[in-house]
């Protein structure tokens, strides 16, 4: 079959054989692949990645193992990380939930880490990383399911509390649908609108009137909002929007890092132990909320670009 396949500092379509799926494993057809910032890093060196690159992505199931026969010709889309799931020896598949989902040391991960993504005609996943996409939910939207369910991911850590003022950086597609997510999520509970800080009124504009969030130009941003914010989400994947995200953020207040940057930099950490700063990362996240927001008429179709 054809795939784009990534090694060291070189990249080409290839003819590859044909995955295998294992015992539990369910041959997935690509429909559709969605590009991210962690794809463009990875060929730049993160991860030391080298094989067929992507993780996003919308297919059919052709082959399902034995219990999970409703999979067999519906379009899928799938947690992208594998693991081991072996509750007697791995102490962190025992723990169950995110934990387990997330952080397996073991784990392969799609197109990302010791497993080839969705560059390809074909891909395998273990039938429980799958997830049916809802009728009426069009295949273009449903790409964005993975990138969503990591928004998604913010929530489901408890990360902005009652009351907090909200920022995300970055007008890039992560930092849109986060802003879509906690946008709704702040408005549920009657909270103030979070603050999108990006650098592209043409992106910021595609945000959908329910995402409830104001829009504010990065780059004067400085000083007026300078520690203005409780919860400041860094979705810039460089670091310089790691600085502003840091300088927006209040004293003693939390910053989300939802993005992967592979440039090096000198890093201070001088300011964030400063301000004590309760510094997160934030990976995948939950599919089923993702989906329900799709399902429910979220439409994300206006943020492809090719």
């Amino acid at each position: 079959m054809e795939a784009f396949v990534i090694n060291g500092d070189s990249a080409s379509l290839q003819t590859i054989p044909m995955p295998q799926p294992a015992e539990q494993d369910c041959l997935v057809r690509v429909l559709i692949a969605g590009i991210c910032n962690t794809d463009l890093e990875i060929m730049k060196g993160y991860m030391g990645f080298a094989g067929v690159v992507g993780h996003e992505f919308v297919g059919v199931c052709e082959t399902a193992p034995a219990g999970s026969e409703h999979l067999l010709g519906k379009r899928v889309v799938g947690e992208i990380n594998v693991m081991c799931g072996n509750v007697s020896t791995c102490s962190t598949c025992a723990c169950g939930a995110d934990r387990a989902r997330n952080h397996c040391p073991t784990r392969t991960v799609l197109g990302i880490l010791a497993k080839n993504g969705t560059y390809a005609r074909f891909l395998t996943l273990p039938a429980k990383n799958l997830y049916v996409v809802p009728e009426g939910v069009s295949t273009e939207n449903a790409a964005f399911a993975e990138p969503l369910a990591a928004a998604c991911r913010i929530v489901e850590q408890d990360l902005v509390k009652a009351g907090d003022r909200v920022a995300i950086v970055g007008d890039g597609k992560l930092g849109l649908l986060i802003a879509e997510v906690l946008g709704r999520f702040v408005a549920d509970r009657g909270g103030t609108r979070p603050t999108i800080f990006g650098r592209h009124p043409e992106k910021m504009a595609l945000l959908s009137a329910a995402a409830a969030t104001d829009q504010a130009q990065a780059e004067s941003a400085l000083p007026a909002c300078a520690a203005q914010f409780d919860v400041v989400v860094d979705a810039t994947g460089s670091p310089q929007g790691l600085d502003l995200s840091r300088q927006l953020c209040r004293p003693m207040g939390t910053l989300v890092l939802k993005s992967t940057c592979a440039a090096g930099a000198d890093f201070n950490t001088a300011p964030f132990v400063i301000d004590e700063l309760c510094v997160i990362g934030s990976r995948c996240g939950p599919f089923e909320p993702a989906l329900k927001l799709l399902a429910a008429g979220l439409d994300l179709t206006p943020l492809i670009t090719a």
